[in-house]
């Protein structure tokens, strides 16, 4: 079959049915909503993420001679419409691209997956796995690995009016100031939303810009620290006289904020590795980024492939695993941007805008550390979320009360309580 030729039309049918696919595998017959294909992938990219990802598809079809759909869903469908699907004993896909560890580990603790220990070794990649590890096996390999760097921005902006990155706090809120006195900005630093992401993820890097910042991460994410904890505090405190001061913006959707980006309208945008691979980013060679001042280290969260235990051929979907999370296949969207390789076997080279082989060099530097929410999964997830979406909207309340409203939900969800 010719590649480019099978590649349009599955892009095409993909344009024209995405709004529809995204119901439950289990109400449409099967894994893959009822797909001729010999195997399905369900994950989360759409847009330009879609495209690049595809072209991995098409390399592992070639490689095991194989037909590949890939039906995109957006994270609440995924997280949602897995657990429902599980329970009733069907799998979503043939292969389920799931964004949080936590849910991972449940769903292996449930029955729900099948191990995936034989596709990956941890020593040649990135991530943790004991992440995803019950019982002595792994039950996902890890594939993009989403860093939450820090600000990202425009360097021809930063050019055209004389700023330079901070090299500590003052300096941050200098050029805070300096920025928010440009003509035709609306504020110096974006506030990104979903459903309460990605404002969480702008508040770890508060958190992790404290002392002992890291390990104050994994304690939190472990239950030996507790959300009480006067650093936490002292990192809310932070975003809440940001917010009061007026150097955060409107809340708008995660994906909006990146053309208020581009347009110089909010100049700084916490956001992850993924961003150069943003339609709204006309130039992505334009973009720099610097950590929060104080942070030592940073977050990584990756997308993990699993493969549920009512697949009709667990063996085929996990040689695909491993082909997919092969450093040949990551390679592939590794050399057209907004993609970090989990491999480390993926050469620093591969990656063409200079920005993107600077994260990946410092993927291998500094300490990486796991995302807080999506590795405590629910109920903590939710109630971050939310109380985070309420700080943005009223940032007049006692963030000691709210600190403690999370520390009751973060030890349930250390505990073992996560969904």
């Amino acid at each position: 079959m010719d590649a480019t030729r099978h590649r349009f039309d599955r892009r095409t049918v993909l344009a024209a049915t995405g709004a529809g696919i995204v119901g439950l595998a289990g109400c449409q017959g099967g894994p893959g909503g009822g797909s001729d294909s010999d195997l399905t992938v369900t994950g989360v990219w759409t847009g330009g993420e879609e495209e690049s990802f595809l072209d991995v598809v098409d390399y592992v079809q070639d490689e095991l001679d194989i037909d590949i759909a890939y039906d995109p869903r957006d994270t609440e469908a995924i997280l949602t419409g897995t657990l429902m699907d599980y329970e009733a004993g069907v799998a979503t896909a043939d292969i389920v691209v799931m964004p949080s560890p936590a849910r991972v580990q449940s769903d292996a603790q449930s029955g729900h997956l099948e191990p995936v220990t034989s596709v990956w070794e941890g020593g040649n990649f990135a991530p943790d796995s004991q992440q995803v590890t019950v019982d002595g096996d792994q039950y996902g390999a890890p594939f993009k690995m989403d860093l939450k760097p820090g600000f990202w921005y425009r360097q021809s902006f930063f050019d055209d009016n004389d700023l330079e990155e901070p090299g500590d706090y003052d300096e941050f809120m200098s050029l805070l100031d300096e920025i928010q006195g440009i003509d035709g900005v609306d504020a110096p630093l974006a506030s990104g939303n979903g459903t309460g992401w990605p404002l969480s993820d702008v508040t770890e890097a508060f958190i992790l810009r404290q002392e002992d910042g890291a390990q104050l991460q994994r304690d939190l994410i472990a239950g030996e620290a507790s959300m009480t904890d006067d650093r936490v505090v002292t990192a809310l405190e932070e975003i809440q006289g940001l917010i009061a001061d007026g150097y955060f913006s409107e809340v708008r959707d995660f994906g909006i904020q990146f053309e208020y980006l581009w347009e110089n309208q909010i100049p700084l945008y916490f956001q992850g590795s993924f961003t150069t691979g943003f339609d709204a980013i006309q130039e992505p060679s334009d973009l720099g980024v610097f950590r929060l001042p104080g942070t030592e280290s940073m977050v990584a969260a990756e997308n993990w492939f699993t493969v549920p235990s009512y697949v009709d051929d667990a063996d085929q979907a996990t040689s695909a695993v491993e082909a997919f999370v092969s450093p040949d296949a990551q390679q592939i969207w590794a050399e057209q941007g907004g993609f970090i390789a989990s491999s480390t076997d993926v050469p620093t080279d591969a990656y063409s805008l200079e920005v993107m082989q600077t994260l990946a060099q410092q993927a291998e530097e500094v300490d990486l550390v796991p995302d807080l929410d999506d590795t405590l999964g629910d109920p903590f997830q939710s109630e971050f979320w939310s109380q985070l979406t309420g700080l943005w909207a009223d940032p007049d309340q006692d963030v000691s009360s709210m600190a403690e409203s999370l520390a009751e939900v973060q030890q349930e969800s250390a505990g073992g309580g996560g969904g």
